[in-house]
């Protein structure tokens, strides 16, 4: 049976049924619903009264409050203005002025006559006005134990500027009754105004004759409820027979229509699927039909904007973090409803920032495809490495690599995490060494340095394109630390160390000046790392051999790779295949980048040059400097003749 066809029987039985229901219902249950109707109406209407009562005792309660304090503020002003320019200490003097009793006394007012008044008394509780002259002076500090609640309240006033509440006292009958009073302190005066009130004859009056009103309206709201049930009983028993009629006929041409109504839709819903199964997301069928139907047509139509949001956020996401992330780092951005968007937070990571020592010149003189396949080598095993330790890849300059830990998966351990792939990524350059010269191809040296901080990560750029990245002050500090590291050296800031000293073994500590960075910074040179990570650096050093005779050598400074001027003349007086001890005429400054040439008889230079950087400087007496170089890069021909220069060949 179809779906339309089962809709429409199902609504003609159920017009059938509801037509012999509604006269069961005239002929059995109609007059006690009337009856039970009546009296959930009544109580409703007393329920509703009595709360129309209550809120109005709180409303017609809040005005009488403010007006009894809007009387006191008026009060206050109109006091201030006329004492202006009285002598405030002299109060007899005061008294005699009828200006000053006249606003300092006043009635407040009910459609009733009177209900309350205004008096002024002192900061120190002494009456200056009073509707009763005879207490005029006295203090009304004196009368706690009468009035507690009243003095409470005055006590309050001598130190707040405002005041207000409620409070019980017994009249000349010996009768309780209950008062409001609000006071107020006289701008630039000692004087504090005290308006009062007496609740049954300020607030009661009107509440009683408002409670009255609603039980007269209660009374006839109750018989117009039974009058109007006995006229509707009779409507219904009369009209009864013919809206049953009328019932069965519009419910049989309405049946079709709604049965359709639901069956239209549900077939485009059908084809709908069949067209997302076949791979076409952008399907998206009308909003019609009855509201659940509708709402399934919207909730359909947003799974196909889904997936197709999906789909582009999972190839973004591969393409940007897949050659740089792990795995489990990409499945946890596609989790994300946040990953596609622009912008970032402030999270603290640990960097790495390594460079190759000397790679321009070493690339200098070979092939582009000899240049991409001697790069390539270096660059996929320092990927590995920093894939295996969960780094995210930020940015592959050239032969530089930045990378970052602790983002966007947060990891307590990200200092650790980083000094550790330093040390792997250090380690392994003897195996690309080895394959390097396997093939004739130079050694590569690399410099690293660690920094940790707070740097705001995120994704950066515009909607064409985008990249997960960092952005902070501590990215430019750990570039400046790499630039002090040496040839096969892993340098961490004091940050890194704060978090991994139990952890390190530091063969020197370095305090050194940065370019754009305040104060002195302290640098670490670690060359291993304790359990878990178990990784020690090969102990390379080499000790300085004298030469015979010294070697004339030109040294020429580098600025950012690019050479700015010539020093003095210089001589190698000690040599080994990393350093060398040299004798200038000129002052160099540690830290700096340079290019040496050995000269030769004819104090000609000889081809090739080696790349190194000043880590001493020492003045001698004669008024030449002894400067120790590190080299960072020497060609394979230059490094082979070390041996006829220092007699060990």
């Amino acid at each position: 049976m179809r779906l339309r066809t089962y809709l429409i029987l199902s609504y003609v039985a159920l017009i059938v049924i509801l037509f012999g229901g509604a006269w069961f219902i005239d002929a059995r249950v109609m007059g006690d619903l009337t009856k039970n109707s009546i009296r959930i109406a009544d109580q409703a209407v007393t329920s509703v009264t009595a709360a129309h009562v209550q809120h109005s005792d709180d409303i017609l309660t809040r005005i009488g409050q403010y007006v009894v304090k809007d009387k006191a503020e008026d009060v206050a002003r109109e006091m201030a203005y006329v004492l202006k320019g009285k002598k405030l200490d002299d109060y007899a003097k005061l008294r005699r002025d009828p200006v000053l009793r006249a606003v300092a006394i006043q009635d407040i007012y009910t459609p009733d006559g009177p209900a309350g008044y205004t008096d002024l008394y002192d900061r120190r509780g002494y009456i200056l006005f009073h509707p009763d002259k005879n207490v005029e002076g006295r203090n009304q500090l004196d009368w706690e134990k009468e009035y507690p609640e009243t003095t409470e309240l005055i006590k309050r006033s001598l130190t707040e500027n405002r005041v207000q509440g409620f409070f019980t006292f017994f009249d000349k009958d010996k009768k309780e009754r209950k008062r409001f009073s609000v006071r107020v302190h006289v701008p630039g005066t000692p004087f504090i105004v005290a308006a009062i009130v007496n609740l049954d004859q300020y607030f009661t009056p009107s509440q009683q004759r408002m409670k009255e009103s609603c039980q007269i309206a209660t009374v006839q709201a109750k018989q117009q409820i039974e009058a109007h049930y006995a006229a509707l009983n009779r409507e219904v028993m009369i009209g009864g027979l013919f809206a049953g009629l009328a019932l069965c006929l519009v419910g049989g041409l309405s049946g079709f229509y709604f049965a359709a109504a639901i069956s239209r839709p549900i077939s485009r819903l059908r084809d709908g699927v069949r067209q997302v199964g076949e791979g076409d997301f952008a399907v998206a069928v009308p909003v019609r039909g009855v509201r659940e139907v509708a709402d399934l047509a919207v909730s359909f139509n947003d799974l196909g904007k889904q997936l197709t949001e999906y789909i582009e956020k999972r190839d973004f996401i591969r393409d940007t973090f897949g050659r740089y992330v792990t795995q489990e780092v990409v499945t946890k951005l596609l989790e994300s409803e946040g990953a596609l968007d622009m912008g970032g937070d402030i999270r603290e990571v640990s960097l790495i920032m390594s460079d190759l020592r000397g790679f321009t010149a070493i690339i200098a003189e070979m092939e582009p495809e000899q240049v991409i396949t001697f790069l390539n080598r270096y660059l996929s095993k320092m990927i590995a490495i920093l894939l295996d330790n969960r780094a995210v890849i930020d940015e592959i300059l050239g032969d530089g690599i930045l990378a970052f830990f602790g983002a966007p998966e947060p990891r307590e351990d990200h200092p650790a995490r980083a000094v550790a792939c330093a040390l792997s990524m250090q380690a392994a350059m003897d195996e690309i060494n080895a394959e390097n010269e396997a093939e004739g191809l130079p050694r590569l040296a690399m410099g690293i340095g660690v920094n940790t901080g707070s740097v705001v990560v995120g994704n950066i750029g515009s909607e064409r394109r985008t990249k997960y990245s960092v952005v902070g002050s501590d990215v430019n500090f750990v570039s400046r630390l790499e630039a002090f590291a040496l040839a096969g050296q892993v340098l961490i800031s004091a940050a890194t160390y704060s978090r991994v000293r139990d952890l390190v073994e530091v063969a020197n500590v370095l305090t050194v000046e940065m370019k754009g960075m305040p104060g002195r910074a302290t640098l670490y040179d670690v060359r291993s790392m304790g359990a878990p990570y178990n990784i020690r650096l090969p102990d390379k050093s080499e000790q300085l051999a004298e030469l015979p005779e010294a070697i004339g050598v030109r040294i020429h400074r580098l600025k950012n790779k690019i050479i700015t001027d010539v020093s003095g003349r210089a001589w190698v007086t000690h040599l080994c295949d990393t350093a060398a001890r040299v004798t200038s005429e000129s002052a160099l400054e540690a830290w700096e980048d340079l290019r040496l040439a050995f000269l030769d008889d004819n104090q000609e230079p000889t081809p090739g040059h080696i790349y190194g950087k000043v880590t001493r400087v020492k003045p001698l007496t004669d008024g030449r400097f002894e400067v120790l170089i590190n080299f960072t890069s020497v060609p394979a021909g230059i490094l082979r003749t070390f041996g006829r220069h220092t007699g060990t060949a």
